[in-house]
């Protein structure tokens, strides 16, 4: 209980600062002015279908400046909402997803995932790069849609189970989720959450490894 508790205030000290919503903060370009073209924006790098109206509804402190704009977005809500109406959607690092050249092949963003093609014997794959971690989405192709690859990335099914993660990626958990999961306990450097969410153990456990 001692280590729990020590835990805990560690945990309550490095996330006061943190709440339900994610801040988000845009590059202005061509294509992204006004508050109508923000909404598609965030729509068409969320899912194809079309979300506006459950957009607005999550989104909160829009401030428009010369150079960029910024906002709240209310990721668990946002995802709730979308998982009640069987949208297939991809809600992580919309920072990265919404910039104008994000899904194109071999960008070299340095704090984004990037697409890349990598050859293996006859064939070509495409691969998510992040720092030095590649994982492979699927066989190359000239058709291949990388926002569809990009939103069906992990199956969505809701429940609940206990994990177990290092304290370094509570924070991770935090930002992919929306979510602050229960602490359970703290033995052998691990947090034992209790948790419920539309990714598995194994899913989560991918996030916050390979990101």
């Amino acid at each position: 209980m001692k280590y729990l508790y020590l835990i805990s205030i560690f945990l309550a000290f490095n996330l006061k600062n943190l709440s339900a919503y994610q801040e988000i903060t845009i590059q202005k370009d061509s294509n992204l002015q006004n508050y109508q073209e923000l909404l598609l924006r965030i729509n068409n790098s969320i899912t194809e279908e079309d979300i506006i109206s459950t957009i607005e509804k999550n989104i909160y402190n829009i401030n428009f400046s010369n150079t960029q704009i910024s906002l709240n977005i209310d990721i668990d809500n946002l995802s709730k909402d979308l998982y009640a109406k069987n949208i297939n959607h991809n809600l992580f690092f919309l920072n990265c997803s919404l910039l104008e050249n994000f899904f194109k092949f071999n960008n070299k963003f340095e704090n984004c995932p990037n697409f890349i093609i990598q050859n293996f014997e006859k064939d070509s794959y495409i691969y998510l790069n992040f720092n030095e971690n590649y994982f492979r989405l699927h066989k190359f192709s000239k058709n291949i849609n990388l926002k569809s690859l990009w939103f069906k990335l992990l199956d969505k099914n809701k429940s609940s189970y206990q994990l177990s993660i290092d304290p370094s990626n509570y924070k991770k958990l935090k930002y992919f989720t929306g979510l602050e999961p229960k602490i359970l306990s703290y033995e052998q450097n691990k947090l034992h959450l209790d948790f419920e969410n539309i990714y598995d153990d194994k899913q989560i456990n991918f996030l916050v490894n390979f990101f």
